[in-house]
């Protein structure tokens, strides 16, 4: 039993004049009496006056200070712990993302968070149900309810946290949409509260309980790599490693870089908290193989992010088709030594000639039959692969994502567009660039080719008359062929995402193996498409096609996962957000109003005690 209000507790200090009152001796007056029959009562008040034997036999006093003591305990709160409250089906939510492999809890917060699952499940009745639900990388009900204990402890004990961006929002979707299903059922969420943005996540009733597994922000982190054009030889090139420490003291860090495990380059930096650092390191042309960047610091409870991995082959040319563009865009490819330009009319192309470049730039219509090839639209043209709707007029740009290759070196803001298209269906694409109209540079990913898409057409804006054209440009032709041999960007992607390939027509799941870091990784190929899906290991993937050999790297290059700081609640959208937060808070019954009912019977007690002591 624990005290909200402790210092309550001072109230019994009162039993000690309580108890005075009762061994003060009385004061006799001397009375003549007529009569030796009142000498009984006389040797009977004598006895009480006697200290020892009034405290052993006086009720009026135990009953006072019982009701001393029960009005104390109110004051102070009194409140017991426990994992789990009487009710018909509870609903246990574990995070399994990459910030719960931090090694602040014994041994890491997942194993934290699974103990207090497992006392959950021991402490509820015969009668209850429990339900377990995975909110990670990949949410999924990992056992519905179920009234037998050992099975809901066994799909606990499954539970794997894994070093990629999860999404405690769609956890918490899926929990609450299975909980509403029952009555009486309560959600208990065991987590470090992610840094998404919940208030929009509605409980709908649903009792919500937030346990919150760590303590400690203390971790520093790689949160980028990028490579790029050296500026001062056209041949070589320069890797960019953005690292921040997200802790709340200034940190002690050493950046290693390998190539094929050899050290090429090793930078001792102070990281301030909270502010990234960028470190440039110096690479040939010619280098290539795997690239391994290491971060050590100071105080790191999150290893998960300290290592990097890139796969560089040797500069060569990328071959660039432009297909009705203006003589700007094409001075502009054509000046880059990276790019082997070709240029063509909207009318002289189709998907099938397209197919023999790395990437395509449109500045026009867009023939069909593109899918899984790498192009850019610039501008809201016919055949885009997003849908458009009614006309804007001199859109406001709100923001853009300043990690994404596209808006590399290209102050936004400043930027003025007289006129834009609203996007209606965005597709698989993802918005780079917002305006306060929608999305006005979106990219991604359609079966297995990169795409990017402008919203505007560049005639109706001033970026033409701005650096951030040619830049944006180069931008996007690099983006669009980072993951060709010799391209110059370093091939690699976030731990969790999908590998997408156009493989030769014909090939099946057995023509195919994938070897991940760990070993095997399950590979499926339909309609020409391989698509690799377990990617949540940290490391390289090696895919072999017949004779083609690929390689990529997957990274946890996320700044909320690297944001280890446990979160205090999780601020749902209506009142029944304000679950409890911390684990010595879960499950807090106070008994405060049970001792005021009791101190009352007692109250009621001792009155009648006295009025029959008066009467005798």
């Amino acid at each position: 039993m624990s005290f909200l209000a402790p210092f309550g507790l001072l109230l019994g200090g009162l039993s000690v004049p309580l108890i005075a009152l009762y061994f003060l001796k009385l004061r006799r007056r001397k009375v003549t009496l007529p009569s030796l029959l009142l000498w009984h009562q006389f040797q009977k008040s004598q006895q009480l006056a006697t200290p020892f034997q009034r405290f052993r036999r006086n009720l009026l006093l135990l009953l006072q200070l019982l009701l001393l003591l029960l009005l104390t305990l109110a004051l102070a709160q009194p409140f017991f712990e426990s994992d789990a409250r009487p009710g018909q089906s509870v609903v246990i939510v574990i995070d399994s993302s990459a910030s719960m492999l931090a090694t602040d809890a014994e041994p890491t917060r997942i194993d934290a968070a699974k103990a207090h699952a497992r006392t959950i499940v021991d402490k509820l009745s015969n009668t209850d149900e429990a339900m377990v639900v995975v909110a990670g990388p990949r949410t999924e009900v990992r056992q519905g309810f179920t009234r037998d204990r050992g099975e809901a402890k066994s799909a606990i004990d499954a539970i794997e946290a894994i070093p990629a961006q999860g999404s405690l929002r769609e956890g918490l979707m899926l929990a609450l949409s299975m909980a509403r299903s029952r009555p009486g059922v309560e959600l208990v969420v065991l987590s470090d509260g992610s840094g998404e943005d919940l208030t929009t996540v509605p409980t709908g009733g649903v009792n919500v309980r937030y346990v919150q597994v760590g303590r400690s922000a203390d971790n520093s982190g790689i949160l980028a790599l990028d490579l790029r054009r050296s500026p001062v030889s056209e041949l070589d090139r320069q890797l960019f490693v953005t690292v921040q420490n997200f802790g709340r003291q200034e940190q002690e860090g050493a950046v290693g870089v390998y190539l094929d495990n050899k050290l090429v380059g090793m930078r001792n930096e102070k990281l301030p908290p909270d502010e990234p650092v960028s470190l440039v390191f110096e690479l040939s042309g010619a280098a290539s193989g795997e690239l391994r960047v290491e971060l050590e610091a100071d105080s790191d409870y999150l290893k998960a992010d300290d290592v990097a991995f890139a796969v560089i082959s040797e500069t060569t040319q990328r071959k660039v088709l432009l297909v009705g563009g203006d003589a700007l865009t094409a001075r502009v490819l054509a000046a880059d030594p990276r790019v082997k330009l070709s240029l063509a009319k909207a009318s002289e192309v189709d998907a099938e000639a397209c197919a023999d470049f790395d990437a395509t730039v449109f500045m026009g219509p867009v023939p069909s039959g593109m899918e899984g090839q790498h192009y850019a639209v610039l501008g809201p043209h016919p055949g885009s692969p997003v849908r458009f709707g009614e006309e804007v007029r001199a859109p406001a740009v709100l923001g853009w994502r300043r990690t994404h290759p596209l808006a590399r070196f290209v102050e936004w803001e400043s930027v003025l567009l007289s006129r834009a298209q609203k996007v209606t269906d965005p597709g698989s694409l993802a918005p780079i660039v917002e305006s306060d109209y929608g999305p006005i540079v979106l990219a991604g990913e359609q079966k297995g080719g990169r795409v990017v898409q402008l919203g505007f057409d560049p005639r109706h804006s001033d970026i033409l008359l701005r650096v951030a054209w040619p830049v944006t440009v180069l931008n996007a032709v690099g983006w669009l062929t980072e993951g060709i041999p010799g391209a110059e960007g370093a091939r690699g992607m976030a731990t969790g995402s999908p590998f997408t390939r156009r493989v030769a027509e014909g090939t099946t799941d057995a023509d195919v193996s994938v070897k991940g870091p760990e070993g095997a990784v399950a590979v499926s190929v339909n309609d020409g498409l391989l698509r690799v899906r377990d990617t949540t290991a940290v490391g390289i993937y090696e895919v072999q096609s017949g004779a083609v050999r690929t390689k990529f790297a997957a990274n946890l290059v996320s700044n909320r996962e690297s944001r280890i700081a446990p979160r205090g609640g999780l601020g749902l959208a209506d009142g029944n957000a304000a679950a409890l937060s911390g684990a010595d808070k879960i499950g807090r019954r106070e008994i405060w109003r049970e001792l005021l009912m009791l101190a009352l019977l007692f109250l009621m007690a001792e009155w009648w005690a006295w009025n029959r002591r008066k009467v005798a």
